[in-house]
């Protein structure tokens, strides 16, 4: 039986709040042995579980990796574009239990009664949220080719969480070893994935992809085009997966606007604005504030992270929980004409299309709510209270 420890890390300078975000998104791909890292209220101890054998290597392996982080993104300061009254005090009445959660798997959970409630209630406001622009409703496939997941960087950007989509190939005799050989078996052998052809396509890790594939080759009118999208996505986070707050099997609803610069970014403001007002409607403690992706952990993650964080382009939803932490439960991004290029999207004088998303995680949502709120739904905000999910 393999003994862990907790080990330890003191970093040669505290890090900064930004700096402690980008070094957890990424601390859990440099092994799957390490688990719950987490920093002292100062930012200068680094702790996390570990194989007691292998803590020492791990170790070293962590502090080059805050090292290189702490290196790349001093001097950043974050913007915050809002802050609700209630991150003012805020409250958790929520005892981290969620009512008819049930785990299936790794990331992976079935819902029922008052949390999918709360589940529905999210993904029909968010819904309506997007009827502001008469967003046109899209119905998205789960899969996605690996050519349109390439033409949007993802496979240069976050190999670490893709999801792959495979097939054994039309091979009589190779499908029937493959089934001799699992006649009596629980679980896949260690020949299977030899078996598998190379795939085609992999599991979607964002609905707004389909929108811009859809697109290829089209031209955009002047008044732009907004999509409203929902589907399951599918992000592998290794040791980081963990309750509602980060599962691999997950359900986004997205605002897709295409446009000009100007328009799409206006668009994004206006967007800010009605997210304000609806944490202050549901009394939720959290901010609007610039963020990055997590990005995969090569040299280049950091410089990556410092453009998005400088550059503005990504403001999230991050909403408050216990001890400190934070929860980003949606995001605003701003994809420049990146998409246009990725797949000759043109406006129609000439330009390339810039984008815009809109995302919001339901499962995150369902669990920063039920984490300030508690399962109670007396002393929940009206607003919900009196939605037709709970009537």
């Amino acid at each position: 039986m393999t003994t862990k420890i907790r080990a330890a890390i003191r970093l040669a300078t505290p890090a900064h709040e930004m700096a402690q975000e980008e070094i957890l998104k990424q601390v859990a791909y440099l092994s799957k042995e390490i688990a719950d890292p987490c920093f002292d209220p100062g930012g200068t101890m680094l702790e996390f579980d570990a194989p007691t054998d292998s803590a020492d290597a791990l170790g070293r392996g962590v502090e080059e990796l805050a090292r290189r982080v702490q290196r790349g993104l001093r001097g950043l300061q974050r913007r915050v574009a809002y802050r609700s009254s209630a991150a003012e005090r805020p409250t958790f009445l929520g005892d981290g239990e969620v009512p008819g959660l049930h785990r299936l798997g790794p990331g992976q959970v079935a819902l029922e009664g008052l949390t999918l409630q709360l589940f529905r209630y999210f993904d029909r406001v968010f819904e309506e949220f997007g009827r502001a622009w008469d967003a046109r409703p899209v119905l998205t496939p789960t899969l996605i080719p690996t050519g349109a997941l390439a033409k949007c960087d993802y496979f240069r950007s976050f190999p670490n969480v893709v999801t792959f989509a495979c097939h054994l190939p039309e091979d009589p005799a190779r499908v029937e070893d493959f089934r001799a050989r699992h006649y009596d078996r629980q679980d896949l052998d260690d020949r299977a994935l030899a078996d598998l052809e190379t795939p085609e396509a992999c599991l979607s890790p964002a609905v707004c992809y389909h929108v811009y594939h859809l697109n290829s080759g089209r031209v955009v009118p002047s008044g732009g085009l907004t999509y409203g999208v929902s589907g399951k996505c599918f992000r592998y986070e290794s040791s980081n997966l963990s309750d509602l707050r980060r599962l691999w099997d997950f359900t986004m609803r997205e605002v897709v606007f295409l446009g000009g610069r100007e328009q799409v970014l206006a668009l994004r403001e206006q967007s800010i604005e009605r997210m304000g007002r609806f944490l202050e409607e549901h009394r939720l403690a959290g901010e609007i504030r610039t963020a990055s992706d997590p990005f995969f952990i090569a040299p280049e993650a950091v410089a990556k992270a410092y453009f998005q964080l400088s550059s503005e382009t990504k403001f999230e939803i991050s909403l408050m929980l216990p001890d400190d932490a934070r929860l980003a439960v949606g995001s605003h991004n701003y994809h420049t004409d990146f998409f246009g290029r990725a797949f000759d999207v043109r406006l129609d004088d000439g330009g390339l299309m810039h984008s815009v998303c809109v995302a919001f995680g339901l499962e995150r949502w369902v669990h920063a709510f039920l984490t300030q709120h508690g399962v109670d739904a007396r002393r929940w905000p009206e607003v919900v209270r009196s939605a037709r999910e709970f009537q």
